[in-house]
């Protein structure tokens, strides 16, 4: 599992620069109004991918291990499922198109080109979502990080190559080359047509109805619904200092997913077999290892935003940098929330997801709704910290009190801490040298502040260092498991 891990962890961070960078040149050619126009199309993408899935790439990613033993067995399940997908998300698809074509020839709006372009976002990013839960369910992570990485290698030429000829339109355009690699692996998880189709069992369909049902309320009542609230009562500029804020917490909660990839087949594996301390040890491990590399990026990095925000999207989106602290602060909770989130499914808990999400959703909405006139972005901001971060106690609590399974809060508090003390050194340094020099000797300050305090409080317990080392050695160059050896048993075992 933890070769998996790092490997999706590799391609993770890949998606997380050429993600940055994307919006970088978006914010760069286009200005704020043009990041809003394609933050929305993004927004788009989401919803309409989890509205038209009817939870069938989650149903895929569950199941389609267990018909793996069976000649045709995986294959067949996927193909009847990519029948489904293909008519559902067909249908979601020319629907915007024809709400483009009935804007742009009512002269009401002269955006044909950007529904277009946010169609076809669309159908790519459905598509490489249905690929994935294939590839992860059979183990495939080398493959499917190998075209998560030749993705992002075309994601920032084309994004930038769009934007500079189509304006918003050929950005949207680059952003669905982004997904193409991985929807075009489908094909290879897809049994032959002479092959018997298989059979979708009453748990299937329930599992993947209550998986759509959580995860299409999560998309219309939680995700990103700020920005429809925020261009509900300000401008496309409003929308614009927002979408750019939040783009770095984002790709924190994106990264979390490529980290934790492995998980739902892991879970499943030990809760099928009954080995219930198995299970446990694996949580409580994913969840220390997860705060171990996303702490100190949200914490750190809310520290590093007001000089790295104008740097690099430029003084127009100065606006953007106390959006930014909190939205990146904050990331920490709904990236934690990935590992008890995937026990739940590995349980079939997805009814426990699906009211949650309901719950979740009425409350960030009517919250926003209530704030937002009066405090702008800024409230919205602090109404998704609220929020989300009420969400993640909650999955921790469920997770112990319903499923046994416990988090380790004493490690996680020293994880916590660390990287607290590994932002105020950060800001430190730009406090007293403002600007790119403070920024990086920050960044190097804080790194060193973090492991030092992570040593200092022993925030790794014995075992855990243990089973690194050993991984250490029978997987890496003997200099560098040595190395590690010594940085994590610094005065011997």
């Amino acid at each position: 599992m933890l070769g998996s891990s790092l490997i999706n962890t590799a391609a993770g961070l890949l998606s997380l620069v050429a993600g940055f960078g994307s919006s970088v040149l978006v914010a760069r050619l286009l200005g704020v109004e043009g990041a809003g126009t394609v933050a929305y199309a993004l927004w788009i993408m989401t919803v309409a991918t989890l509205v038209s899935d009817f939870g069938m790439p989650q149903a895929v990613l569950r199941f389609v291990g267990q018909e793996e033993g069976r000649e045709g067995g995986c294959g067949g399940l996927v193909r009847t499922l990519s029948g489904r997908f293909a008519v559902t998300t067909s249908l979601l698809a020319l629907a915007i198109l024809a709400y483009g074509g009935w804007l742009e020839f009512s002269g009401r709006a002269d955006t044909g080109l950007i529904w277009l372009g946010t169609a076809a976002l669309f159908l790519s990013y459905a598509y490489s979502t249905m690929s994935l839960g294939a590839a992860q369910g059979l183990g495939h992570f080398r493959e499917s990080s190998l075209n998560t990485a030749l993705g992002c290698l075309l994601q920032p030429f084309f994004v930038g190559l769009g934007a500079l000829v189509l304006g918003p339109a050929g950005a949207i355009f680059g952003h669905a080359v982004r997904h193409l690699p991985q929807a075009l692996a489908l094909r290879k998880y897809l049994a032959p047509a002479s092959d018997r189709a298989e059979a979708v069992t009453p748990a299937i369909t329930a599992y993947a109805r209550n998986a759509w049902l959580s995860g299409g309320l999560t998309a219309l009542l939680g995700s990103r619904v700020e920005l429809a609230v925020i261009g509900l009562f300000f401008t496309l500029t409003a929308v614009g200092h927002y979408a750019i804020a939040a783009t770095m917490a984002g790709m924190v909660v994106q990264l979390s997913y490529f980290l934790v990839a492995p998980l739902v087949p892991l879970f499943s594996r030990h809760a099928e077999r009954g080995d219930h301390a198995a299970l446990a040890a694996a949580y409580r491990r994913s969840l220390l290892g997860l705060a171990m590399v996303l702490a100190p990026i949200c914490f750190g990095g809310a520290a590093i935003a007001p000089v790295l925000i104008p740097l690099l999207f430029g003084d127009a989106f100065a606006p953007s940098v106390d959006l930014s602290v909190i939205l990146l602060a904050f990331a920490f909770a709904p990236a934690m929330v990935s590992v008890p989130y995937r026990l739940m499914l590995a349980h079939e808990r997805s009814g426990a997801v699906l009211r949650l999400s309901l719950f979740e959703g009425v409350a960030c909405i009517g919250l926003l709704i209530a704030v937002v006139p009066w405090a702008g972005p800024l409230g919205a901001a602090w109404v998704k910290a609220f929020t989300l971060t009420g969400s993640c106690l909650y999955h921790l609590w469920y997770c112990r009190r319903r499923l046994g399974a416990a988090a380790d809060p004493v490690a996680l508090m020293k994880v916590v801490l660390a990287a607290l003390l590994c932002a105020a050194a950060a800001r430190a340094c730009i406090g007293w040298m403002p600007g790119l020099a403070g920024m990086a000797l920050g960044i190097a300050a804080g790194a060193l502040a973090y492991a030092i305090s992570l040593a200092l409080f022993a925030a790794i317990p014995a075992g855990e260092r243990r089973l690194i080392a050993a991984w250490a050695k029978a997987n890496l160059p003997p200099r560098a498991a040595g190395a590690l050896n010594r940085a994590l048993f610094p005065v011997g075992r």
